[in-house]
């Protein structure tokens, strides 16, 4: 039973998300939004190389301050070089007087004007030994920075590229989401042309005269209109054939006559002879 509800409702999330996905999508076409949300991508970018350019000076910066730290632990280095062997001088000095004062070898070793020398000569390359030391775990450090510094001032000009990629990609995603829905509206009027309102506008029209027509028929034909038309019809036709006897008359009048003229005494002759002697 649980399991049902998790399907049921599972199934309406991933309707609802769907049509979500299916609402974005449409709203993504249209190239306002295609042009904002690059403009976000852009920004985002903009950002990251940002930080990334401060996280270089950082770096940069860090670099510098070992660079100076070198300078004076060298400095350092230079001083207690020069202090050892002012420590070897005053050793040598102070034996020579000392031995000069007759003491031996063992006791000039023990005497504290020359141990202080000893003991100051130590200290001194100690220190030495312990500054060149950073040094030289300054100087790889540095190396190894500056080689970073300059992998990351490639990744810069990378980002830098992309960056105009992205711009341009934008003006071409969004010229290409302008002219596809161009062809597509002009697609559609072309395929559904007989849609677009000419052809039922027309065909509106059409019915609208034969409509008319038909009212003016009915029309003549409650007014007494179309008996007056078959009077006119019908003096037309006599008109015609009078015209025609007229015509008959003035072509074969002469003819006619004398074909009379001679019919008739014909005619009263047979009538005579057929009269019977009383």
């Amino acid at each position: 039973m649980a399991n049902g509800f998790t399907r049921f409702f599972k199934a309406i999330w991933y309707t609802l998300t769907g049509r979500a996905h299916e609402s974005a999508d449409r709203m993504m076409e249209n190239p306002e939004a295609v042009r904002g949300a690059y403009e976000d991508i852009i920004n985002d970018k903009k950002g990251n190389i940002q930080r990334y350019k401060q996280a270089i000076g950082q770096l940069i910066a860090l670099v510098e301050q070992k660079k100076t730290a070198v300078k004076t632990l060298t400095d350092e280095v230079d001083r207690l070089e020069e202090l050892k062997a002012g420590a070897i001088a005053k050793a040598q000095q102070t034996a020579a007087q000392l031995q000069g004062d007759g003491l031996s070898q063992e006791e000039i070793k023990v005497h504290a004007e020359y141990t202080r020398c000893v003991t100051a000569y130590q200290d001194f390359n100690s220190n030495l030994v312990e500054k060149s030391g950073r040094i030289t775990e300054l100087e790889n450090e540095i190396e190894g920075a500056q080689a970073d510094i300059e992998s990351h001032k490639l990744q810069i000009t990378n980002l830098h590229r992309d960056l105009d990629k992205i711009k341009s990609e934008q003006s071409e995603a969004v010229a290409d989401l302008i002219t596809a829905r161009e062809q597509e509206e002009i697609s559609d009027m072309l395929s559904g042309i007989s849609m677009d309102g000419t052809s039922a506008e027309l065909t509106r029209m059409r019915e609208i005269r034969e409509k008319a027509k038909a009212r003016s028929k009915v029309a003549q034909e409650l007014a007494g209109t179309d008996s007056k038309s078959d009077e006119e019809e019908f003096l037309t036709a006599a008109r015609a054939s009078a015209t025609s006897d007229e015509f008959d008359a003035l072509i074969f009048g002469a003819q006619q006559t004398d074909t009379q003229t001679k019919t008739e005494p014909e005619k009263s002759k047979t009538d005579s002879d057929s009269e019977l002697p009383l």
